[in-house]
């Protein structure tokens, strides 16, 4: 090919690339979907959006994801304030629309069972949460609080405070609590509430005649829709308001003595202080009642031993048993957890298994179904 030849063909290729470029020129823009300073996270973006609805300018559902209705909403919520309409949620845009940004949410006295419930419960019964009481801290319950706050002209930060619990007339508890039964936590007393919330559409679990965080849940959510007092405890008034009669004093909750503190001996609680010491000393208090959950639940269980001995003591079962650290000397906090237990509290809904994922070995443990995660444990059925 002759130089002339190729120097024609280059000029003809630069003149195209000239020619592409002038009309891509004369396109309009691609319009790019603004955002928030502090990053389009869920909480962030569902707080601007719930507050937006509040004001009027946003229609859409508050999913805490930016789209062009967002966009749009900010741009027209600024242009009416005089703010630059760009449709970027900066400390300005945030200030005027009383929305405290980063937006993480939680409750200021922790994520406890019984905080959560209590703030899930009230907010249902007002109409803000959809979602099932289970005291469990999620999206739907971050969305529920923001759309509150926003409504009742509250800074909008997704954290339920003092104002917020105030507002939604809870008192928040700064230790960990599990509810109960004022006259005692027996199994015809647990049976008999847990029949009569599942008659009225509130306890969906199996009627079984222990205590554990699904039946707090359900009569906390009970509780806030009869406006009683919701604090997960049945007492005379919740009592009355269920139409149930229960037996006062005594009582036993079976043969196998994991029921209540009084009918168990001094050994089995003290090697059941030592198993949660030795497997989940260092976790959140909720988690070591959750190990101890755990045993009990596998001594009710046909699968396992009928015995706390039995169940901690069979082979593999747990690591503290194989390493030593069963002998452990155990602190007042596993005997707690051991006692709340033994008093029907289970944080893990009925879980026969744990584990800890980031040193988990076995690759059948990992065929579970992960109920609950709670510290560096999950927490399986």
């Amino acid at each position: 090919m002759t130089q002339t030849k190729k120097r024609a063909q280059l000029s003809i290729l630069i003149a195209t690339l000239f020619t592409v470029l002038a009309v891509l020129t004369l396109l309009p823009a691609t319009p790019a979907y603004a955002d928030i300073v502090n990053g389009n996270t869920y909480g962030n973006v569902a707080a601007v959006q719930a507050r937006l609805s509040t004001l009027g300018y946003y229609s859409s559902t508050i999913d805490g994801r930016w789209g062009s209705r967002t966009t749009t909403a900010v741009k027209k919520f600024q242009s009416d304030n005089g703010l630059k309409a760009d449709g970027i949620v900066g400390a300005t845009t945030a200030n005027r629309l009383k929305v405290k940004l980063p937006v993480s949410g939680g409750i200021s006295y922790g994520k406890t069972d019984f905080n959560v419930a209590a703030v899930q419960a009230r907010l249902k019964t007002y109409g803000y949460y959809t979602g099932t009481v289970d005291g469990m801290w999620g999206n739907g319950t971050l969305r529920a609080v923001l759309r509150y706050q926003s409504d009742k002209g509250m800074t909008v930060d997704g954290v339920v405070g003092s104002s917020t619990a105030a507002k939604l007339g809870i008192t928040l508890s700064k230790t960990a609590k599990s509810g109960g039964i004022s006259k005692g936590k027996t199994s015809a007393n647990v049976k008999a509430v847990q029949a009569a919330l599942k008659s009225a559409g509130y306890y969906k679990s199996a009627v079984d005649g222990a205590w554990g965080r699904r039946t707090m849940c359900a009569v906390m959510h009970f509780q806030s829709d009869c406006g009683l007092t919701v604090d997960g405890v049945v007492g005379s008034g919740t009592e009355k308001k269920l139409g149930i009669s229960l037996s006062s004093g005594g009582g036993s909750t079976g043969s196998t003595g994991t029921g209540t503190t009084s009918n168990i001996s001094d050994s089995d609680l003290n090697l059941l202080a030592r198993c949660v010491y030795g497997e989940s000393r260092g976790e959140p208090y909720n988690g070591q009642v959750a190990v101890a959950a755990v045993v009990l639940n596998r001594v009710r269980s046909s699968k396992f031993p009928n015995s706390i001995y039995g169940v901690i003591y069979q082979k593999g079962a747990f690591t503290a048993v194989d390493d030593g650290q069963i002998n452990l000397t155990p602190n007042e906090s596993a005997y707690n957890a051991a006692r709340d237990a033994l008093n029907g509290w289970d944080p893990t809904g009925g879980c026969l298994y744990y584990y800890n994922p980031a040193t988990a070995t076995s690759s059948w443990i990992w065929s579970l179904t992960v109920h609950i995660k709670i510290g560096k444990h999950n927490f399986a059925l």
